[in-house]
């Protein structure tokens, strides 16, 4: 992992378990300034501060950005790194497939996983623009690629949000780039979190640590693109 010489603002979402909160711990320990969201309140120490954030819930999200902007008057990197399935809300894990759900459900998960990104950009957006070479990291996955969604994924709305959360991420690329924000999307790889389940191949820390690593090597040059956790080019 990189050590780095200068102290980077970073608000990353989704702090409270799994790959976020080890994210979050990492930044941490190389001495970036780092604020967390989550649903519940918990999160790792070290965080400048933390946000109770609904992400399906605008003024929830307004409310937790600005109380970050009392604090610091720009953003170098966001993570958009929380997300959820059908599971969440409900669903059996057997039955997520595309007739499965109820519109509630396809709709809760929907609103997590590509409309509560791009609340937290948009709110965030005055912070990112007095932000230092900005970053924006959009943990999406795999199931997103219309390559593989033919044989992967059972749960059918995780790769819809997904696969939108990639085209929000490629517009909001093309809206930004004048504004030298980057926007890069990042499958994390199979990992061993409460979704991904003990049988992935990556543990959190793995693939947390080359996530870190891939973040240090991104610049405007990668803006738009969508790649693995170790910065090679994933396929559409």
């Amino acid at each position: 992992m990189v050590t780095r010489m200068t102290q980077r603002r970073v608000l990353i979402t989704g702090v409270g378990r799994g790959l976020g909160r080890r994210l979050a711990e990492l930044l941490v320990d190389q001495g970036d300034r780092v604020w967390g969201t989550n649903r519940s309140g918990d999160a790792p120490g070290g965080l400048q501060g933390m946000l109770v954030m609904e992400m399906r819930d605008e003024a929830s999200v307004a409310a937790g950005v600005a109380a970050i902007a009392a604090q610091t008057d720009g953003i170098d990197l966001l993570i958009n790194c929380a997300g959820t399935d059908a599971r969440a809300f409900g669903a059996s894990p057997t039955e997520r497939g595309p007739f499965d759900l109820d519109a509630d459900t396809f709709n809760a998960v929907m609103e997590v996983n590509t409309t509560g990104p791009m609340l937290v950009t948009k709110h965030l957006l005055p912070l990112l623009r007095a932000g230092e070479d900005a970053m924006i990291v959009n943990v999406s996955s795999q199931l997103a690629s219309m390559a593989l969604a033919q044989t992967m994924g059972a749960d059918t709305v995780y790769n819809v949000s997904k696969a939108a959360l990639n085209m929000l991420s490629l517009k909001t690329a093309a809206a930004l780039r004048d504004d030298g924000i980057g926007v890069v999307m990042i499958h994390p790889g199979w990992v061993q979190t409460d979704m991904g389940g003990p049988s992935a191949a990556l543990t959190i820390d793995e693939s947390a640590r080359a996530i870190v690593d891939t973040v240090e090597s991104l610049s405007m040059g990668d803006s738009g693109r969508f790649i693995r956790w170790d910065g090679t080019d994933h396929p559409w």
